[in-house]
């Protein structure tokens, strides 16, 4: 809040860099996701907001410019978002209908714009679509599924890291099914 002097320490730095990412995390959940969900509008429309954040967030900056309690509004957005895109990620579905998702995302994009915060273009993560296709990337997942059930644990490690550099992440289910996704 502006009457209060800044914490600028190395803690304070760390926490704003997390909550940056959390931010960013829910900013990106269309680019993300919004295939998966099949949303077909890409525009913000205003009439697709959740009036109960925004109403939350006009009363938090309407009591004196309250800026802890409008990020606060922000940041519950983020973590539902973040907490769908795990089950997405995870589990190949979501807990919430998707237009509800889509109202979430709007809204968090239209209130994050008050404060300048908006990705004016999503990351770019071009080396695992330049190095290996998605045959590829399924072939080095089933070597590694040997390699696990050989016991050769290091090999399997090594496939997984090579995956992760080239920005492919997996993950690996209880029924012992890996699946995978870009970041």
């Amino acid at each position: 809040h502006y009457r209060k002097p800044l914490d600028f320490t190395e803690d304070a730095i760390s926490s704003a860099q997390n909550a940056w990412e959390t931010l960013k995390t829910g900013l990106l959940f269309r680019h993300q996701y919004g295939e998966k969900l099949r949303w077909k509008e890409t525009n913000l429309n205003p009439n697709e907001l959740q009036n109960s954040q925004i109403n939350s967030f006009q009363t938090a900056m309407n009591d004196d410019f309250n800026t802890p309690g409008g990020l606060v509004v922000l940041f519950e957005l983020a973590k539902k978002l973040r907490r769908n895109a795990n089950i997405i990620t995870h589990q190949g579905n979501t807990e919430k209908h998707t237009e509800k998702l889509k109202q979430m995302w709007q809204t968090l994009v239209t209130l994050a714009k008050v404060f300048g915060l908006e990705i004016l273009s999503p990351p770019e993560n071009k080396n695992a679509s330049e190095v290996l296709s998605n045959a590829e990337i399924l072939a080095l997942i089933e070597q590694r599924q040997d390699a696990r059930q050989n016991r050769n644990f290091a090999l399997s490690d090594s496939i997984r890291d090579q995956l992760q550099v080239v920005g492919v992440n997996l993950i690996d289910q209880p029924n012992g099914e890996t699946r995978w996704y870009r970041e």
